[in-house]
């Protein structure tokens, strides 16, 4: 009697210690449970920040590429129907490659002229996309990366674009753009089926989830300004946007509508500030998943306790067997990884030594000199050329600025342009004469700034290169070009005398004695008589062009009666041969002769020519002015005008020769031809 109440307080005790046993140790489970799923939610949305940082960011590169293809900026610079399809060939190209949904190509006001969907329904080509913040961004000079709901294609997509410059790399002339499809984003995510993962813009609006009824809705509770603003920036197309029932209980803890707890984890969105991915795990979804199995397993576990505890005794045995069995694999692995690295390690060192040679080489034995500073003007290496022609030791010199630092003038002189690189950020090119062991040496200097990955100005540097040898030889050329020209005009007026006088003579002797022929004839062969005055006549025209071929190879008015009357009596002679009105007006002008009046009439002379033959114009002017000490010759036609750029070696021999005779009177040739609108040739000589 006494055992039966003791076994059944002991089975008593044994089912409370059982229970509270249990209960603990579900409590502790589910504690463990909660922790294990909110460190998942972390890892998850770590995982998936790197994913998505990978996929919206591998344009990045590809549109800096995209966007310094020659053929986008030609079509900028000159939007011809050739040239745009040239562009959309290369867009095909990149859409084709990347896989992208479209590559396009706007101009300075937003418009796309150029698209790889060109041919679609909801072609881009002619859209006006001045609005998007990608645009404004690359059109004042930096690279943006944009999500948006697309205004035109309905669809989800991530917007790469970079400014494209114009040949020198400093005009912008317009954006280049690469947008990729969200869709396929979400796809390559694999995003958890079971949890909820949302990314958002800074406001909390839903623009890529694995709930898709929630897209363009928002997360947290907004104002109706605040929705205003949504639907102003149109960056999630038309609306309408709802509420999809979340509130922020903490920093780790979010509820729904009904009430339902959930653990929330928040990533920032690399490159996009403000944006953020939401992962929310459900507390009740966990204990569910952990409860269901344990009540279900409850009643045979009970009856099967004592075969539990042995077979999970083997269970475990076998387990742990095998994990210290994989753990040495791994390490075995893991050593094999590090000593591979090792080597990795030690090639690149290896490399990374002597590409170091090999610049440290250049540095040494270029003849050029090389130099680099910081932002703030100091220097952070000269090389072998600057230290043996200024007297400087490259470790006293970095770290330094040139206050500091005795320099001498021509080193002085040399970094005369570094401060405003560093100002404006743009490259300069010019000559300097520097004073070096008592000889002037020319250097042709190139200045330009230094970027880091940001686009972050980190410095300027400058490479000059001694160039007096080549301007030696150029002035030898010169030089010798005017000798030639000189004895050009020499010649051409020793074949005028000639024409003038010797066969000028000898033709009126002929015209002499066909008259007497004539004469002589009259009264017996009227027919012969008439013949000899024919013979009279063409005598008399080719008198007349044989002047003319004088006076066009060498004017006496120019030597004798100076500039001005030699341009007044060619533009009356070109008005009269060519039938083209021509006006010349001078104002301001002394008596010019030898070199300077041959070169500006030369020039004059050549510039009519080409009116006469290839302008088509129905009037022109010429004009030759005094400006304070600058002599100016201007030939303005209203013809068909050219492109200069466009002219073949041949066609452009007579525009070479002028301003070939504009360089040795010390001038410069300007020529202004717009097609159809005209050309201007202008000529400024400076005068004394």
């Amino acid at each position: 009697m006494r055992l039966r109440p003791i076994l059944l307080v002991l089975s008593f005790l044994a089912f409370v210690s059982a229970s509270i046993g249990g209960f603990l140790y579900y409590a502790s489970l589910r504690q463990a449970a909660y922790q294990s799923a909110r460190r998942q939610v972390v890892q998850q949305a770590a995982l998936i920040r790197k994913s998505l940082a990978a996929f919206l960011s591998e344009n990045n590169r590809t549109v800096v590429t995209l966007a310094g293809m020659e053929e986008l900026s030609r079509a900028l610079s000159r939007p011809e129907p050739a040239a745009i399809e040239r562009a959309n060939a290369v867009l095909d190209h990149f859409q084709a490659t990347l896989r992208a949904d479209v590559c396009y190509l706007m101009d300075r006001r937003g418009i796309t002229i150029a698209s790889s969907n060109r041919k679609a329904r909801d072609s881009f080509a002619g859209k006006d996309f001045g609005f998007r913040p990608y645009f404004r961004q690359a059109i004042a000079g930096r690279p943006a990366s944009y999500l948006a709901l697309g205004t035109t294609s309905g669809r989800r997509g991530v917007y790469n674009s970079h400014p494209v410059y114009d040949c020198r790399g400093n005009v912008v002339l317009g954006v280049a753009v690469i947008k990729s499809s969200i869709e396929e984003t979400e796809k390559r995510l694999g995003l958890p089926p079971d949890d909820i993962v949302l990314v958002t813009d800074p406001r909390g609006v839903v623009f890529i989830s694995n709930r898709p009824r929630w897209l363009f809705h928002y997360v947290w509770p907004l104002s109706q300004n605040e929705v205003y603003l949504i639907g102003r920036e149109r960056q999630f197309g038309k609306g309408p946007w709802r509420w999809i029932g979340f509130e922020k209980i903490d920093a780790f803890h979010a509820r729904n509508r009904a009430g339902e707890v959930f653990f929330m984890h928040q990533e920032p969105v690399d490159m996009f500030a403000g944006w953020k991915i939401i992962h929310l795990s459900s507390r009740r979804a966990i204990g569910k998943a952990l409860s269901a199995p344990m009540l279900r397993a409850s009643g045979p576990a009970i009856a099967l306790l004592c075969i539990l505890i042995g077979v999970s005794v083997l269970f475990l045995y076998r387990r742990a067997s095998g994990e210290i069995v994989r753990r040495r694999t791994a390490e075995q692995a893991l050593r094999q990884a590090r000593e591979k690295l090792r080597l990795y390690s030690r090639d690149l060192e290896q490399q990374v030594r002597k590409r170091t040679s090999e610049i440290a080489a250049i540095l040494k034995y270029t003849p050029a000199v090389i130099y680099m500073k910081d932002q703030k003007g100091r220097f952070l290496l000269v090389n072998s050329r600057y230290e043996q022609l200024f007297g400087v030791c490259r470790e006293k010199v970095r770290g330094q600025d040139e206050d500091s630092l005795a320099l001498p003038p021509s080193a002085l002189k040399l970094h005369r342009y570094d401060d405003a690189v560093l100002e404006n950020g743009r490259t300069y090119e010019l000559e300097e004469s520097i004073r070096i062991d008592g000889a002037e040496h020319t250097y042709l200097t190139v200045k330009f700034p230094i970027y880091g990955d940001d686009r972050e100005l980190l410095g300027v540097c400058g490479i000059a290169t001694d160039i007096s040898a080549e301007k030696r030889a150029q002035a030898q050329l010169r030089r010798l070009s005017a000798s030639i020209m000189d004895s050009q005009e020499k010649e051409r007026a020793a074949i005028a005398r000639e024409l003038h006088d010797e066969l000028g003579q000898v033709l009126t002797a002929l015209r002499m004695e066909a008259v007497w022929l004539a004469e002589r004839l009259r009264a017996r062969d009227s027919d012969s008589a008439g013949r000899a005055l024919t013979m009279c006549s063409l005598i008399d025209r080719t008198i007349e062009e044989v002047r003319g071929m004088a006076v066009r190879l060498r004017p006496g008015v120019l030597d004798h009666l100076g500039l001005v009357d030699a341009l007044e009596w060619y533009t009356a002679e070109f008005e009269r041969r060519a039938q083209i009105p021509c006006l010349f007006e001078h104002r301001g002008i002394s008596r010019l002769d030898g070199t300077l009046a041959t070169a500006v009439y030369r020039i004059a002379q050549e510039a009519l020519t080409n009116v006469a033959r290839h302008a088509g114009a129905s009037k022109a002017e010429v004009k030759l002015v005094r400006r304070d000490d600058e002599l100016v010759l201007s030939v303005i036609d209203d013809g068909k005008g050219f492109e200069a750029a466009a002219l073949g070696e041949n066609q452009g021999l007579g525009l070479a020769g002028m301003r070939e005779r504009a360089a040795l009177v010390s001038g410069t040739l300007e020529v202004d031809s717009v097609p159809g609108r005209g050309t201007c040739i202008r000529l400024k000589v400076p005068l004394g």
